[in-house]
């Protein structure tokens, strides 16, 4: 289990947003962390898997895309932080 990955869930309980802000590689990416609940009632979906939903990512040369899904390995997560607690 990836550290990050359990961390983001964690922390998603604590604060106010669902906007995570993530680094990965020369990119930073934000848009909302999405869970879905299993039969036991974790809120956590794919193990080790960051699900954004209305992503967008802004590359190294100043280009943004945007995605309306994008699915990021949390281990490739180098920094994050939610949108509530970034300055």
């Amino acid at each position: 289990m990836c550290k990050t990955y359990d961390a983001i869930y964690e922390l998603s309980n604590h604060v106010e947003s669902d906007i995570l802000i993530c680094s990965v590689g020369h990119s930073k990416i934000e848009g909302h962390l999405y869970k879905c609940c299993d039969e036991f009632g974790n809120e956590k979906c794919y193990e080790g898997i960051i699900t954004l939903k209305d992503a967008i990512a802004n590359c190294c040369h100043n280009e943004q895309k945007e995605y309306k899904w994008l699915n990021i390995p949390s281990k490739q997560i180098e920094m994050f932080a939610f949108k509530c607690c970034e300055k």
